[in-house]
């Protein structure tokens, strides 16, 4: 008997303990949607990594984000300049704490054993409107002595190889907003370019203005200065822009470049293009697609300069043909890769390139392109890829690139950082 009394009372007490915590019921729909929200978040669990994937997160890949991106202070900038330039390294100074993280601050100078350098500096103010306005502010300068020039058009010759030197200057300034705060991207561009073009300092090979004249090559024996400015959109839905493994993004930029000097070389140009990764495998497997195209038109009595014209030939195009194997006023681009894990910190891919240049909007087709086709090794860290190693044939032979980004790395406005 006593041994009954003793269950009732511990089981009213565990009753009158339950409704004294159970939490109130929902006065509303949107009280209870809300509260199944939050007991589903609590039996969330963090994903587990591998072991493997746990140690090299743990050493080398806080390791590398702690040198190469600061989150405040000195870090090490590895590449970054106009491809040729060779290896290249140098400094960077990342301050995105000021003014209680309402202004940003980065500096940035790398050169390389060729001679190239270029040193640029950023501000921005990433939260006005609550998020939704962006203001930056960029200025840089840049030294290129040894750029190739095999003259414009789809059928310039291999054989006629040149080089020249290219120092541009630039002070430019972005204003954007963010209807939604993440994903969309709309504003205004605008700054002042300087360009210096002289003799390249390649000594195997001959000057580009001693074999291209200035109706060959405009531009090549007088310079100008361009106030350039024009809309912008973007739309960007991929899970990490550093390392992407789903979602796409959309770019469409317009820009006006007007001749300060009046030497007729105003003109206008339109640049888009367009990702999309497709994961499988447990994101461990990507298929990456990418197409770009770069459109210029111009009035009667102007032409675009050479050392601005569109160029195909890198590592980031038709990775099989030479640096910039190809140029004139307008191009199209279509890229494919497959990415697979095959170690932690470690990634492959086999790729396709296919891209012509053209010297007028009207003749943009899918007829007579160049392709070029090869595989790369892509060392990478959680959020980004540190170095690629990619080899690409094609009909004039074979290519490898030694790079520091990712092989789609193209943004809507690239400085030094």
């Amino acid at each position: 008997m006593i041994r009954n009394v003793t269950l009732i009372t511990l089981l009213g007490a565990r009753i009158v303990f339950a409704q004294a915590v159970a939490p109130a019921p929902p006065e509303s729909r949107e009280e209870e949607i809300a509260q199944e929200q939050a007991k589903k978040a609590e039996s969330l669990k963090k994903p587990q990594l591998e072991k493997g994937e746990a140690l090299f997160d743990k050493y080398f890949n806080s390791a590398l984000r702690g040198i190469l991106a600061p989150k405040v202070g000195l870090g090490v900038r590895m590449g970054g300049l106009v491809t040729g330039s060779g290896f290249a390294a140098g400094v960077l100074y990342n301050r995105p704490d000021l003014l209680h993280e309402n202004l940003i601050f980065r500096a940035s100078l790398a050169g390389s054993l060729k001679k190239y350098w270029a040193g640029a500096t950023e501000l921005s103010l990433p939260h006005l409107a609550g998020e939704r306005i962006r203001a930056s502010f960029f200025a840089r300068h840049s030294d290129a002595p040894r750029n190739p020039y095999y003259g414009s058009g789809p059928n310039s010759k291999e054989g006629d190889r040149t080089y020249f030197r290219e120092e541009d200057t630039s002070f430019d300034g972005r204003l954007s907003w963010r209807p939604d705060r993440r994903n969309w991207d709309v504003g205004m561009y605008a700054g002042y370019l300087r360009v210096n073009v002289g003799p390249g300092t390649n000594k195997e090979y001959p000057s580009s203005d001693t074999l291209f004249p200035p109706s060959m090559a405009p531009g090549i024996q007088q310079q100008t200065n361009f106030v350039r400015y024009g809309p912008f959109a973007q739309v960007d839905f991929r899970d990490n822009p550093g390392n992407p493994h789903r979602g796409g993004n959309y770019v469409a930029r317009l820009l006006n470049y007007d001749d300060q000097n009046g030497r007729g070389y105003s003109f206008r140009r339109f640049d888009g293009w367009t990702e999309q990764y497709f994961p499988f495998f447990n994101e461990k497997r990507v298929i990456a697609l990418r197409a770009l195209t770069e459109l210029s038109w111009t009035d009667r009595g102007n032409v675009v300069p050479f050392y601005l014209q569109s160029t195909l030939g890198d590592a980031n195009d038709l990775r099989g043909y030479k640096l910039f194997r190809y140029r004139d006023n307008n191009s199209i681009l279509l890229s494919s890769e497959y990415r697979w894990e095959v170690a932690p910190g470690l990634d492959m891919a086999l790729f396709v390139d296919a891209g012509r240049v053209f010297s007028h909007p009207s003749q943009i087709s899918l007829d007579n392109l160049r392709y070029t086709g090869g595989f790369g090794f892509r060392a990478k860290t959680r959020d980004t890829v540190v170095l690629r190693l990619d080899t690409g044939f094609s009909r004039e032979g074979w290519m490898i690139w030694f790079k520091f980004d990712n092989a789609f790395s193209r943004e809507i406005f690239r400085y030094l950082f």
